[in-house]
């Protein structure tokens, strides 16, 4: 049976032990973000950033029924970079979302992370001028099994940064290196929102666990306006 983008069918009778730490865990985490959404009056996370358009080109592999990987492209790409916190000082984690258009359509947050076997899934904290790997943190669901996306900066002395390199992982694999971003800044930032749970790029879809963890969140940010500006310490 072909899953849908957003996950598999639903289990049979009894207990569904993820599913129910899914479900407690989203829920959990959506009050969390709704009540510091309410007290800065703006996103809870990643309320202040650059916005931008992309090209993105890959170098093919073996077929994997992503899209965004068997198409050479260019994919044009929204894209969009800011700081979790929004605040002007201070460490902070990096984050950027892309917004792929065309065949391989569908929304990609990445964040700074490590790139070792397990620290490719441990946010990373860096300086405001500091840039350095983006990946997806949680996998992607494929028919070929889990993948994740990462991105390393490639022009210097640019903030935010005007190049990527695209690599592709399977967890606790290697990276290889398929492609590369290129984006052109604008001086204003946007309101637009990404959902990489619901809008996945095409040919891959999120694992039931990790959509159940992060929706809500997603839900609930939808009911605080989207209007870039630092926020209220809170």
């Amino acid at each position: 049976m072909q899953p849908t983008r957003t996950g598999a069918p639903g289990a049979g009778a009894g207990v569904d032990v993820p599913d129910l730490v899914g479900r407690i865990g989203g829920g959990l985490l959506a009050a969390a973000f709704g009540l510091v959404a309410r007290l800065r009056g703006t996103r809870a996370l990643h309320p202040v950033g650059f916005c931008g358009t992309g090209v993105l080109t890959v170098s093919p592999g073996e077929r994997s029924g992503v899209v965004l990987l068997d198409d050479p492209g260019p994919h044009p790409c929204l894209v969009r970079w800011s700081r979790a916190t929004g605040l002007r000082d201070g460490p902070d984690i990096e984050g950027l979302a892309v917004r792929v258009d065309g065949p391989a359509a569908g929304d990609v947050l990445l964040a700074s992370t490590g790139t070792g076997a397990l620290m490719r899934h441990v946010i990373t904290v860096r300086g405001r001028r500091d840039h350095g790997p983006l990946t997806t943190l949680l996998p992607l669901s494929t028919a070929r099994g889990p993948l994740l996306l990462r991105l390393d900066p490639e022009s210097d002395g640019d903030d935010p940064p005007t190049a990527y390199r695209l690599l592709v992982s399977a967890p606790l694999r290697p990276w290889h290196e398929r492609g590369r971003l290129d984006i052109t800044w604008t001086e204003e930032d946007c309101t637009r929102r990404h959902d990489p749970v619901g809008h996945p790029p095409t040919g891959t879809w999120t694992h039931p666990l990790w959509a159940r963890l992060r929706q809500p969140s997603y839900a609930v940010s939808q009911q605080v306006g989207a209007d870039p500006e630092e926020p209220r310490r809170v």
